[in-house]
């Protein structure tokens, strides 16, 4: 099984890029990219992203204006 975010795509629907979505979203950089990639170092290849607080799921679900089974994706692997 694999959990991913949908941030990239829920932004790029809204016409967002990556630094468009970190300063509307109020997020610093770091965070944004690791959001964005869905990894947990920033980088697009990097390694899975494994944890997400309540208060930034919060966050993103107010920005997108999403619920979470929105924003959260589970596949079968």
């Amino acid at each position: 099984m694999s959990v991913r975010l949908r941030v990239r795509e829920l932004a790029e629907e809204r016409g967002l890029n990556l630094a468009t979505f970190q300063r509307e979203a109020k997020l610093g950089v770091s965070t944004a990219r690791r959001l964005w990639h869905n990894t947990s170092d920033g980088n697009p290849k990097g390694p899975s992203l494994r944890r997400l607080d309540y208060d930034s799921l919060e966050l993103l679900c107010r920005f997108f204006k999403v619920t979470p089974s929105e924003l959260i994706e589970i596949s079968d692997d």
